[in-house]
């Protein structure tokens, strides 16, 4: 296959020797573009040959890959490449720029844009979520594990065989930047042969939990492209659709007849949705797709009690205990949809929701930078409801028409109060009013989502509103 030219470079930075492949015109918008494990920046080839027209690309070989120098301490973790990345950025001279990860390159990239969110004016990310399919990860575990000192068509045949998706020729192409040659003639890998041991004494990847990897995902600020392959074995349809939903501005798009190396099993789809993407940020059109459904409330408790157990601060529990009570309401609410178009009509947008509940909150005894940041967070919370598109805005009016309003901030407001006079109790609280729906017997009994509402909601802050008014009399607290 021939490919449109590109120029090759090198880079010191951080005392390594990085090598990276470069397209395009330099006064162009940058693409900087990092790869997955094992392989190297050559894996964007067909993907930069169709951008480099409109766009400047770099596709940087990281650390122990591709022609740039192995790191003689070890240090393959992700706090490594995100460091390199940045002392690229900068010897580069590049000051905003599209960031582009594929799979390991994925996970460096959402951990740079967090660190470095002014760096970044997009992200693409490909074939990665928070979480991967032990299967996929298995698989190429064994296929860069196994004989790595064969005779080059040796090495075709296999590859091939792991990926069928692709021709002999193209494989051929891309082995050729995957492999070197060896004293007795023969070729192996290129990346760091540490890596194919057992008990190799790196320093690799990150030591995030599950839940911490999830909450890093959503810390991304900028607009997100997610890209999967629709054959992927290694990110499943489930965690790239949750990861869309739970992202701040994320689209999901699914390339057909792609496994997980995407931009080389079908580079046409793959850029097409790339393009599309950058078209629509660069005309102010993009719009992170609509969360089809709000997280489980079994989840949102879950997300709580971890948060709690880190240790959070203030605002954090005003907006979980806000969250928590609106949660309960929203699931009664969900159970019966009405159309009525004079409540509908009557209802301010969610906005306004915002607004109120900010100016409605009670008073509570804390610092007064600390408690109008909580405001603001707790505002946030129910403003972010503006971003679930034409469905779920239709959800929301329905509910709001539904609900009774007064009664529900009525709840969030002795969550909070409780939790300005110090009370522990009060989350334990909103998860034990939030256990005693079942959804099933609600739909049973036929109940309409106002009169479940009232029930539940009004228990719980009966309930609350006892406790807390004990609690804060023995304490010598003053109630209000």
């Amino acid at each position: 296959m021939v490919l449109a030219p590109y120029t090759e470079h090198d880079v010191t930075a951080r005392g390594l020797n990085f090598h990276y492949q470069e397209w395009g015109d330099p006064l162009a918008t940058p693409v900087l573009m990092l790869h997955g494990f094992g392989v190297s920046g050559h894996m964007f080839d067909e993907f930069a040959q169709r951008m480099r027209k409109d766009y400047h690309l770099i596709a940087l070989d990281q650390r122990g890959h591709g022609d740039s120098q192995w790191a003689e301490d070890g240090d393959y973790s992700r706090d490594a490449f995100v460091a390199d990345a940045e002392a690229v950025r900068q010897a580069l001279g590049l000051e905003r720029f599209i960031l582009v990860g594929h799979s390991m390159g994925g996970l460096n990239a959402v951990s740079y844009t967090v660190q470095h969110p002014q760096r970044v004016r997009a992200l693409v990310l490909v074939d990665v979520g928070p979480e991967s399919a032990r299967e996929g990860v298995d698989n190429i575990v064994r296929f860069t594990r196994g004989p790595d000192d064969l005779e080059f068509d040796q090495f075709v045949e296999m590859a091939h065989r792991f990926n069928q998706r692709r021709s002999i020729e193209n494989i051929r192409e891309r082995m050729r930047h995957r492999l070197k040659p060896t004293e007795n003639g023969k070729f192996t890998w290129k990346f760091d042969s540490r890596f194919r041991k057992q008990d190799n004494g790196l320093k690799i990847g990150s030591e995030l939990s599950n839940d911490e990897t999830w909450q890093l995902f959503r810390q991304v600020s900028v607009p997100t492209l997610l890209i999967r392959g629709a054959e992927s074995d290694v990110l499943t349809k489930d965690v790239a659709e949750r990861a869309e939903r739970e992202m701040q501005h994320a689209r999901l798009v699914v390339v057909p007849d792609a496994g997980h190396s995407v931009p080389g099993d079908n580079p046409d789809d793959f850029t097409a949705g790339v393009r599309t993407f950058l078209g629509d940020l660069n005309n102010g059109a993009f719009e992170p797709a609509a969360a089809a459904e709000p997280p489980p409330l079994s989840e949102l408790v879950h997300e709580q009690e971890a948060a709690r157990r880190r240790g959070i601060g203030l605002g954090g529990l005003i907006a979980a205990g806000i969250g928590a009570a609106l949660a309960v309401a929203g699931v009664s609410f969900a159970l019966k949809r009405r159309s009525n178009a004079k409540k509908r009509a009557e209802q301010a947008s969610l906005a306004s929701r915002a607004a109120s509940v900010r100016q409605n909150l009670p008073q509570v005894h804390v610092d007064a930078a600390d408690l109008e940041a909580a405001r603001h967070r707790a505002a946030e919370v129910v403003a972010e409801l503006s971003t679930v598109g034409r469905s779920g805005l239709a959800r929301a009016r329905q509910v709001v028409g539904d609900a009774d309003l007064t009664r529900a901030r009525s709840a969030a407001g002795d969550v909070v109060h409780l939790l300005g006079e110090g009370t522990r109790q009060a989350p334990g609280a909103a998860r034990t009013a939030a256990n005693r729906v079942d959804r099933k017997k609600l739909r049973r009994r036929g109940g309409t989502a106002l009169t479940v509402g009232k029930k539940v909601g009004g228990a719980a802050a009966r309930a609350a509103l006892s406790r807390g008014r004990k609690r804060a009399k023995r304490r010598g607290f003053p109630w209000r």
